[in-house]
């Protein structure tokens, strides 16, 4: 078993996302860390606790942001929650990458997504697929070194976990502070001009105005 297959599994589970075929995603990318698992077994790693490697934020193709700036926006992500933003968009690998944390974060993130969006055909097991998917995506924001370089990963995983925690607990009180601090992390690229990673996150701009009370009429 090598990284190299672990990366097509990865690129599998993308594809089986972008297709909308949530059932070999989850499948796909159960199977892709359970082999990324043997290899870390082998390398003496724990998967849960990947090897603290530095990744140089001298170079972008390396992190995990410009992995998700890869990735063709398909459709609205509001599809699934209405009046509410989700980030649906799988993250890809290149094919040359070695970063072993950013592939752990990666593949945990689409496992977490394959999940989440299965969990939406709102069948007898979505409760199930939604509390998967909650300890995945947890799992993939302890797994990140460099979760503050990448501010659209960290928005990705931030509002997707506060969306799950809406949808079992129904409580809207815990979400609006939830929406505050996306706010937050959303107006930080703002003030960057970061055009790239905002455009990945027009929908929840969208959602936002959206769910804003109508002024009254003068």
């Amino acid at each position: 078993m090598s990284l190299q297959t672990v990366i097509i599994q990865n690129q599998q589970t993308v594809a089986f996302l972008g297709a909308k075929d949530y059932c070999s995603a989850v499948v796909s990318s159960s199977s892709a860390l359970e082999s990324l698992g043997s290899i870390s077994s082998t390398q003496q790693d724990n998967i849960l606790l990947p090897a603290r490697r530095r990744i140089s934020s001298s170079h972008e193709e390396s992190s995990i942001d410009q992995c998700m700036l890869q990735t063709n926006i398909w459709e609205d992500d509001r599809a699934f929650v209405p009046d509410n933003f989700m980030y649906t968009h799988p993250i890809p690998l290149p094919p040359n990458v070695a970063e072993h944390d950013m592939i752990t974060s990666v593949l945990i993130f689409n496992a977490a997504l394959a999940h989440h969006l299965m969990a939406g055909l709102d069948n007898e097991w979505s409760p199930r697929f939604l509390h998967r998917a909650k300890q995945l995506y947890t799992l993939a924001y302890n797994s990140s070194k460099d979760i503050e370089q990448n501010p659209l990963f960290l928005f990705a995983l931030y509002n997707n976990t506060a969306l799950v925690n809406l949808v079992q607990t129904g409580d809207k009180d815990s979400w609006n502070p939830c929406v505050e601090h996306l706010v937050y992390i959303y107006m930080v690229m703002v003030d960057e001009g970061d055009t790239s990673r905002l455009h990945h996150l027009r929908g929840f701009l969208e959602s936002l105005v959206a769910s804003m009370p109508t002024a009254a009429a003068a």
